[in-house]
């Protein structure tokens, strides 16, 4: 068994080869299929909850496969309006629920997502400004836009909709060919398009401009909306692969999938409270300070301020100060937690020498720094 700093630095060194591994995996490409292919066919949270192969796919991806039976429980996850700060997932703790409901529609299913329709207001601004219109007439068509969309449950909703249409249409600066009747079949071939389909009818138009019209709606093949869009569809997809080499990983070695989610979170970590938070962040905390997991029984606020002290937070959103610390990491892991090959392993990355051996007053002077911004 390899060492886990070797395991975890071969795992790394090309994040993306090791998922194009991952995702050409026969269980993992054929789970991966039916998910591109069959979530953007679900209208509703009944059919997402009934179909197993899609349910349990999208759990997996946002860390949750540990709760999949609890359907009844994620039911209530899913139907949380997230503007609500008292609603169920809101006042859950584990912020992987509001990440999962964040990333579906099931409670008001819209055409737009509210980033897409912030985006498409900013660009009607800039080009109706640039055609002549003033400030109020760009207003009001706004405003009219704004109160329309939600009654959009199909594609053919929006194109029957001339206003919709030429809001839309302005704010990309594109103008559909042919005669109203063909516009028309060309905006729906366009709206019922997979952007993220280099094949797709909207990302074969030689203007750019009609894959990002494309994008910036939310109808599936069939026209109606989709409760996840294609791109979030698509993010759900990267963080499957992400999750499978993790799981994969620890089979093997649990630091090295310590190390790996540590790697991903990093950039969601504000303060010590962030790790004290999450177990497995915590973990690798606790193993890079050389602490006891015993500390965990002391004042909250207490192990706050100590890890901010020992960590520099700051630092682990640049990458090189981030390896730093996962090299220390995987090091204090693999002291700890041996494996067959440990001596050489670790003591070749530390060193750079294959024939070193690390000592324990190595591992004494490691303890002794300030991780991150060294």
């Amino acid at each position: 068994m390899l060492s886990t700093p070797l395991s975890y630095q071969m795992i790394t060194r090309d994040m993306s080869a090791t998922l194009k591994r991952t995702a050409a995996q026969p269980d993992v490409k054929r789970a991966t299929e039916y998910y591109k292919e069959n979530i953007g066919k679900v209208t509703s949270l009944d059919d997402f909850l009934g179909d197993q192969r899609l349910y349990s796919y999208a759990m997996k991806a946002y860390g949750l496969e540990d709760m999949t039976y609890a359907k009844a429980f994620m039911r209530k996850v899913l139907e949380s309006d997230l503007t609500d700060s008292a609603s169920f997932a809101n006042k859950l703790v584990d912020k992987r629920y509001q990440e999962f409901a964040k990333a579906f529609s099931f409670l008001k299913p819209s055409a737009q997502t509210q980033d897409a329709l912030t985006d498409i207001e900013k660009k009607y601004a800039e080009n109706a400004a640039e055609q002549g219109d003033s400030k109020s007439m760009i207003r009001l068509g706004t405003l009219a836009y704004e109160k329309t969309l939600p009654t959009v449950k199909t594609v053919d909703d929006f194109l029957a909709d001339d206003s919709l249409v030429a809001y839309a249409t302005t704010a990309f600066g594109v103008d559909p060919p042919g005669t109203a009747a063909n516009a028309k079949n060309f905006l729906r071939r366009v709206l019922t398009s997979d952007p993220a389909d280099t094949d797709s009818f909207a990302a074969r138009q030689t203007k750019s401009a009609w894959k990002d019209f494309a994008t910036a709606f939310n109808f599936s093949g069939d026209g109606t909306v989709r409760v996840q869009t294609s791109t979030q569809a698509a993010d759900t997809v990267s963080s499957y692969l992400r999750q499978t080499v993790e799981t994969q990983a620890g089979k093997d070695n649990e630091g090295v999938r310590l190390a790996l989610y540590f790697e991903r979170k990093a950039s969601t970590i504000t303060s010590g409270y962030s790790i004290l938070a999450d177990s497995a962040l915590l973990k690798v905390a606790q193993t890079a300070l050389g602490l006891s997991s015993e500390t965990g029984n002391a004042d909250i606020d207490v192990q706050a301020n100590y890890i901010a002290s020992r960590i520099d937070i700051k630092s682990l959103s640049d990458p090189d100060e981030l390896k730093k610390f996962l090299t220390r990491f995987t090091a204090m892991w693999e002291a700890a937690n041996p494996s067959s090959t440990a001596t050489t392993s670790v003591a070749t990355l530390i060193t750079g020498k294959t024939s070193a051996v690390m000592s324990a007053n190595t591992l004494m002077s490691l303890q002794g720094l300030k991780l991150g911004g060294l």
